[in-house]
């Protein structure tokens, strides 16, 4: 279950901390919690419940992005136990592409499970993600490698030119495996004021004010990176806003699926460098 818990703040990080110079993206700086719940359980997973909260803060920190993601769940499986897992992630990178810092750790029930901490950086050498946590383990990354923010600039760039298939490598820093080829698939868009975004409670302003801003569903596939014929080891689904914010999303596991629906928005201020 750890897996799942370190997948979804991958994804999520991956999907909602999402070239730079593409000035028709204009994202918005953010703070967003969901609620998680089990969507689909499927005949071989072992988990019969399945509840959670996640919050997500996306910062415009003038020379980079900030992302903090927080999340907590609860599993029960087949046989009545229970497994409280907690997940914390962090990241900065540089608006030009080329620095990326990393820190993920995560707890079951309350006890240390797993810690990644590092650093990648690309160049016209190469890309290499260097680890502090585990200490001394290195990554060589292929040169055209996108750290997160990076790629969601390029998924929403990609909706608003009517481009229907995105294709990249990018490296999460959630972990020694964390490097993906990752195949979005861009839907028709959703015009603006035609349809709410679901969200778990009510009367939440800036979550019903979304509803104003074109969005497009998208599917993602992650794929252990180098790999060939290889299964995706996650799927994800989720509308996209073009401001960047994701209303429900769906991750997919194969035998189990979650999803994760917006219950709080808060717009942050988009500072003045």
């Amino acid at each position: 279950m750890s897996v799942v818990g370190r997948g979804l703040t991958g994804a999520l990080a991956l999907a909602l901390s999402w070239v730079v110079g593409a000035a028709a993206a204009e994202l918005r700086p953010h703070r967003a919690l969901y609620e998680i719940e089990l969507a689909t359980v499927r005949g071989s997973s072992d988990i019969t419940a399945l509840s959670g909260r996640m919050v997500l803060e996306w910062v415009d920190a003038c020379d980079g992005w900030t992302v903090n993601q927080k999340v907590r769940m609860q599993f029960t499986s087949r046989e009545g136990s229970e497994l409280h897992n907690e997940f914390s992630f962090s990241s900065f990178e540089s608006k030009n592409g080329d620095n990326f810092r990393f820190t993920m750790r995560s707890l079951a029930n309350g006890n240390p499970l797993e810690e990644f901490v590092g650093v990648a950086t690309r160049g016209r050498a190469g890309a290499v993600a260097r680890f502090t946590e585990p200490p001394d383990e290195k990554l060589v990354l292929p040169r055209d490698t996108l750290f997160p923010t990076e790629h969601l600039f390029v998924l929403v760039e990609g909706a608003l030119t009517g481009e229907t298939w995105v294709g990249k490598t990018v490296f999460s820093g959630t972990g020694l495996d964390s490097l993906h080829e990752v195949t979005a698939f861009i839907g028709k868009e959703i015009p603006a004021g035609s349809k709410p975004v679901p969200m778990a409670g009510e009367g939440d302003e800036e979550i019903v004010a979304l509803a104003d801003l074109r969005s497009w569903p998208v599917s993602m596939a992650y794929f252990p990176y180098d790999q060939q014929d290889a299964k995706p080891g996650f799927e994800m689904a989720y509308r996209l806003m073009e401001n960047g914010v994701a209303g429900v999303l769906t991750l997919d596991y194969g035998d189990f699926a979650m999803r994760a629906t917006l219950a709080r928005l808060e717009i942050l201020p988009v500072p003045d460098c």
